[in-house]
């Protein structure tokens, strides 16, 4: 009974063979026309070939031979092709995803035994969207001040810069993170955004791109500041006020001058600006008071934005009374990245 039972399994393995042997052997590969993809190029055709192996050891193109072809694994729906008289068969595909994964079959027949392409990825390639050209104005404002910002975006990829349309450009203080707002990309690229602002004084960069969402099959976003530099907004809550500046002869022929600078005020008298020492301020002469200013010297405002000489009452100042004789006098400050200029009351003294 053992040796006929090992007879037996020797006999099917055999016939097992010899039945494989008697089929066609086939062979898929697939291939793409295009691939990556992009937004100017969304669509591919893929193309597979079918080369089978004959019984009789012969080869050649495997024609009208139906394969199942998935064009993306991931979504598990399946076409039925046949091959043409070159062993060719073709779809056209659409991916919805970074990456689609291509598979295509052959089921065992009685003539034919079974086959697998090996799997074909689709890529879809993000280009970049990059906001360019990009100005401010104004780039010195108040609180409340809305600025304007005008630009273009253009993506490329390859054949030259082409207008990115029927997106909205976003403009954001990239210094908190708050989105200013909107506006709509038009038939050349270009876009023209009024924002407020409404951030504390200092320098508050702008991330000014089109408002693309980060999982975009075709587009990324390219802000100004990453394009082509930073594009930043200054924001200056108003213009200081001095207050109770005075020149004193206390030596002969040497002005002694003592004064302060306030921040300026918002609308319901809260103080908009609370840096105010370290703030340089020029000290000028006239004659007449109208004409011919005159520079005498500069002092440096202290913590509380007071600003004098020594001989004031101000020991801690490092300027001693200025050189000069009777007339007209003021203060001028030249403003910086967040107040304006402003210059005092003209005072007389002798």
């Amino acid at each position: 009974m053992l040796v006929l039972a090992i007879a037996l399994i020797v006999n099917l393995a055999t016939v097992r063979a010899a039945d494989a042997t008697d089929k066609i052997q086939p062979t898929i590969t697939l291939s793409a026309d295009r691939n990556p993809l992009d937004v100017d190029h969304r669509t591919a055709v893929v193309t597979g070939t079918v080369t089978a192996t004959m019984p009789d050891g012969s080869t050649g193109p495997l024609t009208g031979q139906q394969v199942e072809v998935t064009p993306d694994v991931g979504a598990g729906q399946s076409r039925t092709l046949t091959t043409d008289g070159d062993g060719h068969f073709s779809l056209a595909i659409t991916p919805d995803d970074r990456y689609t994964i291509v598979e295509a079959v052959i089921k065992e027949t009685d003539q034919v035994a079974s086959a697998r392409a090996p799997q074909l990825w689709l890529e879809v390639r993000q280009t970049a969207a990059r906001a360019l050209s990009c100005e401010v104005t104004p780039t010195r404002v108040t609180k409340t001040t809305p600025i304007t910002v005008t630009g273009r975006v253009t993506y490329d990829t390859g054949a030259g810069p082409v207008p990115l349309t029927g997106r909205n450009i976003v403009v954001r203080d990239d210094k908190n993170f708050q989105v200013l707002g909107t506006a709509p990309l038009n038939a050349a690229g270009a876009f023209s955004a009024t924002v407020p602002i409404t951030a504390e004084p200092g320098y508050h960069p702008l991330y000014v791109a089109p408002d693309i969402p980060s999982d975009d099959l075709y587009f990324s976003p390219v802000n100004c500041g990453n394009a082509e530099g930073n594009v930043p907004v200054v924001v200056a809550p108003g213009t200081p006020q001095f207050a109770n500046f005075n020149v004193a002869f206390n030596e002969p022929h040497r002005a002694g001058v003592i004064g302060s600078i306030e921040s300026p005020l918002g609308p319901n008298g809260e103080v908009l600006f609370y840096h105010m020492e370290n703030l340089p301020i020029t000290i000028e002469w006239s004659r007449s008071g109208r004409t011919h200013w005159q520079r005498l010297g500069q002092l440096v405002t202290m913590n509380n934005g007071l600003f004098g000489t020594r001989d004031r009452g101000l020991p801690e100042s490092e300027s001693d009374p200025f050189p000069a004789r009777g007339g007209y006098f003021r203060a001028r400050f030249d403003g910086n990245d967040f107040l304006y200029p402003t210059t005092s009351p003209v005072v007389r003294a002798r």
